[in-house]
């Protein structure tokens, strides 16, 4: 053959052998595969037919053989040629790496298309790598997305709750704020009527205030005084009854009798120690003989006076009263009407409920002020007075006697304990 001939039958062969390498790279692709079978086919039949006979090998001969026996033969002999061809082919490509391993050699179109389908295999590899990272990167984005959906769900969910709780809460805080602007104006209300009800004081002097320090103030004297009625009061009279007296008119006028009995003597005590210490004071040399003829000696000082009753208050709770319960004794003994009740004075309840009365009342008496109790009222009065449980409301308007006298601050001061009164009509 021609020079041209045989390089024409060179690079066919190349290209043939490349082919070769091609389909054993891609093999997992269907669709390159069918074509480079295709092509190595039509190269490989090419090359046949243009190789000379000295080239081509020695068939040995087969026997002749009939019918399907000689079909069989055809095979044979094909399957024969295939496996040289494919024995060559894999000489040839044992030879190609050997050039491709050693240096200096120039590559061929098969070895460029090679090598460019390694960088391509190479690449595809790394972008399917990082396209595998980037769909999981992206199923993460997704995930992390679905629970920021569902954080911003519930976010929202308890922001409208919060709404909702924020408008109940303007409405509750409006309607305690008009709440508090109505019980304000109430308050206001009631303020200016308890003002205009409450009665001026009728101390003109403001060390007559009371103390709250003191022990023996006038709020202590009048709750003493409520307990005195409530207990004292009440088991007198049940010793009366068990006595025999069945006129509780007769036994309620003794017993409020005896309790101002004991204002009385307390009271006139109390001036008795007034004008001796005044006449002690004025002329000491001459105590005794003052003290027993003058009754109109001069009062004591304000001053004196003052620190006099605060030093008596002090000691009110150890005084002895026994003297004042006699003398109550006494003087009741000298009025004929309560003769029938003398006879019950050393009784034990009866004797418990006078001295009581001397004490209370000598505390009322040894005030800045001395305290007030009024048995002079003669219309029923409801701002002062209580009615007796057996009188007729609709018909009570004139008092007829006092069960239990009412007590004030001062004479004609403030009510401080209400009074209680038997009326009947007019």
């Amino acid at each position: 053959m021609s020079s041209p001939d045989k390089s024409l039958r060179a690079d066919a062969q190349n290209f043939c052998d490349s082919l070769a390498n091609v389909f054993m790279m891609k093999r997992r692709d269907p669709q390159t595969q069918r074509l480079l079978e295709k092509s190595k086919t039509l190269i490989e039949s090419l090359l046949k037919e243009t190789r000379p006979k000295s080239d081509r090998p020695a068939i040995p001969p087969k026997p002749a053989r009939t019918g399907s026996n000689a079909g069989m033969g055809q095979l044979w002999v094909k399957l024969d040629e295939l496996k040289r061809e494919n024995d060559d082919l894999r000489r040839k490509m044992a030879n190609k790496k050997e050039d491709k391993m050693s240096p200096g050699k120039t590559q061929g179109p098969g070895e460029v298309i090679i090598s460019e389908l390694h960088k391509c295999k190479t690449e595809n590899e790394s972008l399917r790598s990082e396209l595998d990272r980037a769909l999981e990167n992206i199923k993460d984005v997704e995930k992390v997305n679905l629970t920021l959906q569902d954080e911003f769900k519930r976010t929202k969910i308890a922001g409208e709750v919060a709404s909702d709780t924020l408008e109940k809460i303007r409405k509750e805080r409006q309607t305690l704020e008009s709440s508090l602007n109505s019980m304000k104006t109430e308050n206001d209300s009631l303020k200016l009527r308890l003002t205009q009800s409450v009665k001026p004081m009728k101390r003109p002097d403001a060390r007559l205030m009371e103390n709250i320090q003191e022990r023996c103030r006038p709020t202590t004297v009048a709750h003493a005084y409520s307990n005195l009625e409530s207990q004292e009061w009440v088991d007198a009279k049940e010793a009366l009854e068990e006595a025999g007296y069945v006129d509780d008119v007769s036994v309620m006028r003794f017993l409020a009798e005896v309790l101002m009995t004991c204002y009385a003597v307390s009271c006139e005590l109390l001036s008795e120690v007034e004008n001796g210490i005044a006449e002690i004071i004025k002329n000491p040399t001459k105590m005794t003989s003052y003290l027993a003829s003058r009754k109109d000696q001069d009062p004591l000082p304000e001053e004196i006076l003052s620190g006099l009753k605060e030093s008596l208050r002090q000691n009110t709770w150890d005084v002895d009263v026994e003297p004042l319960v006699e003398k109550c004794y006494e003087k009741l003994s000298c009025e004929g009407k309560w003769n029938e009740f003398e006879g019950h004075f050393n009784n034990k309840r009866m004797h418990n409920y006078v001295t009581q009365c001397a004490r209370v009342t000598w505390q009322m008496a040894t005030q800045q002020t001395t305290m007030w109790l009024c048995t002079r009222d003669t219309c029923l009065d409801e701002e002062k007075h209580n009615l007796w449980w057996s009188c007729d409301k609709s018909e009570a308007s004139v008092v007829k006697f006092f069960v239990w006298p009412a007590l004030y601050d001062c004479e004609n001061g403030n009510l401080l304990v209400k009074g209680m009164v038997y009326a009947e009509a007019e």
